[in-house]
Formats: structure tokens, C-alpha cells, sequence
């Protein structure tokens, strides 16, 4: 559900900051949608009236799809300094908010690998995504790096030996 963030980057900007509509792109997205809907159906005797969470994914996506285009307006700017400033940002609101929920601070020895998977998940991901945007415009950079989680999911199940259902091989 998380690539809606890459269908919503691109519908806003082809409507909003009108952005170039290339015909495979659009299917792309499409196929992602579909994909995605496939991925999601419920199992026969699954109840689907719960619709908070799916929900507040959507509008998590939405929000995340506004911060691309607008990353993009500025993405001529410092790539590196524009991630790092969300990164800080960021990290010091979700740290901020745990925190007065109740969280601890792991342990130093913990804290170390988390902060290098972190660095590298979202840093150099984040600088990379705003260099892409600046040279590739936000419809394609979503619809590139919306591969990650298929590859993701390509290595599971190569490397991890994870199973794959009927529905599994239709979305993909």
C-alpha cells in the first residue's frame, strides 16, 4: 500500500505543478495501483470493515507525495543539505513524540547499528531521491523508486526462500 506514495507523487505532478504525462509512466502507475489492489484483497472470510488503518496509510502517502513535489521545487538547492535538513528534522520529531509516549533510548551498543541502517536507508536514499528529482522531474523519480519494494520482495523470496501465492505472481 505504501506505493500509493509513488501514484499520488505522480498524479500531483502532472495536475498540480503540470509535469509531463509520458504514456508509460501512466501505466506504470496504473499497474501499480492494480497491483496493489490485488496484493490487498482479503482472503474469502476476511472481514474488510475496518478502514482506520488503510486509511491513515493513504493520507500518510498523500502527505509524503505533497513533500516530493515540493522537495522537487527546491531540488536545484544542496541535495545533501536538503536531506539532511528533513532527516533532522524528522528524527527529531518521531525521537520527540516516542519519547513522551513512553519509549527509552536503546542501549549505546544497540544504538550504533541503528543509526548506520538509518544513515544509509533513509540518508543516502533520501539525497539520491532528491537528485533524481531534480534531473528526472517527481512522476518518474516515484515511479522508479516504487521498484524498491518489488525488488525487495524478489530478494525474499530468492535469498530467503519466502512463498509465493497466485496472487503474489498476478500483482507482481
Amino acid at each position: 500500500m505504501l506505493n500509493l506514495e509513488a501514484v499520488l507523487t505522480a498524479v500531483l505532478a502532472w495536475i498540480v505543478f503540470k509535469e509531463n504525462a509520458d504514456r508509460r509512466i501512466v501505466l506504470g502507475m496504473i499497474a501499480i495501483v492494480l497491483g496493489g489492489i490485488v496484493l490487498s484483497w482479503p482472503d474469502t472470510g476476511a472481514a474488510a470493515d475496518d478502514w482506520d488503518g488503510p486509511l491513515a496509510v493513504a493520507f500518510a502517502c498523500l502527505c509524503w507525495a505533497i513533500d516530493n513535489n515540493l522537495t522537487r521545487k527546491v531540488s536545484a538547492s544542496d541535495s545533501m543539505f536538503i536531506a539532511g535538513s528533513k532527516g533532522l528534522m524528522a528524527g527529531l520529531v518521531n525521537c520527540g513524540l516516542a519519547l513522551a509516549l513512553g519509549a527509552r533510548l536503546p542501549e549505546l551498543a544497540t544504538l550504533g547499528p541503528i543509526l548506520l541502517v538509518g544513515f544509509l536507508g533513509y540518508g543516502v536514499s533520501l539525497v539520491l531521491f532528491v537528485l533524481a528529482l531534480r534531473g528526472l522531474g517527481g512522476a518518474r523519480t516515484g515511479a522508479y523508486f516504487s521498484t524498491a519494494p518489488f525488488l525487495g520482495a524478489a530478494i525474499s523470496v530468492l535469498a530467503l526462500g519466502e512463498s509465493v501465492s497466485l496472487m503474489f505472481l498476478l500483482a507482481a
